[in-house]
């Protein structure tokens, strides 16, 4: 893909079982891809993989082989001091907490741009069946499919992006009843009322 991102829009299709993304460039043309079940869910990892490699993740909770029983990392005091059974739970809520706040300040009302000229209009939608999701630097990630017709669609999202995509991945799935348990971090964690307190 040559042109920017503009939008992503998901809708899950009853006939075909399977989810289609639209991806909208500024130079107005858009891709149309088929997602199965079973490509979201090998997906999904990757997705939550990158998430978890936040840097601002990690300064958040302390990593696991720097907690001993009888050591304090040289930085946290003992009171700091997270107990190893805790931390992939304190994680998991760090994380919930970013996805929710990241969803709360995006726009997903918007209905997908008309007019964009389709790049698959000769073949219709392609199947992905593979790909590659790669981060490129801490705010960027880079996203390839490949197509049944082999052709390969890359993209990058900022960790917004990547928050709205993992939103509209949870919520199809939903929609699909494909009973996938898709989830960024500990489900359970709500917000603060107050978003100035997770920073």
């Amino acid at each position: 893909m040559t042109s920017p991102l503009h939008q992503l829009t998901m809708t899950y299709s009853p006939e075909q079982d399977r989810v289609m993304l639209r991806i909208g460039t500024k130079e107005n043309t858009e891709y149309q891809l088929w997602m199965t079940r079973r490509f979201v869910r090998i997906m999904w990892r990757a997705l939550i993989k990158i998430m978890e490699r936040d840097t601002n993740l990690a300064k958040d909770w302390v990593p696991e082989d720097r907690v001993t029983e009888d050591r304090v990392p040289k930085d946290r005091t003992s009171k700091d001091q997270v107990p190893k059974d805790n931390i992939p739970e304190v994680k998991d809520a760090i994380m919930a907490m970013q996805h929710q706040e990241s969803v709360q300040n995006s726009d997903f009302s918007q209905k997908h741009a008309k007019g964009n000229v389709n790049l698959m209009a000769n073949t219709g939608a392609l199947l992905v069946i593979g790909g590659q999701v790669k981060p490129v630097n801490e705010d960027r990630t880079r996203i390839n499919f490949k197509t049944e017709k082999g052709t390969g669609i890359e993209f990058f999202l900022n960790k917004k992006l990547l928050h709205a995509l993992c939103h509209m991945i949870i919520k199809s799935a939903q929609r699909a009843q494909w009973d996938l348990d898709l989830a960024v971090g500990d489900p359970n964690v709500m917000m603060p009322a107050d978003t100035a307190q997770i920073h």
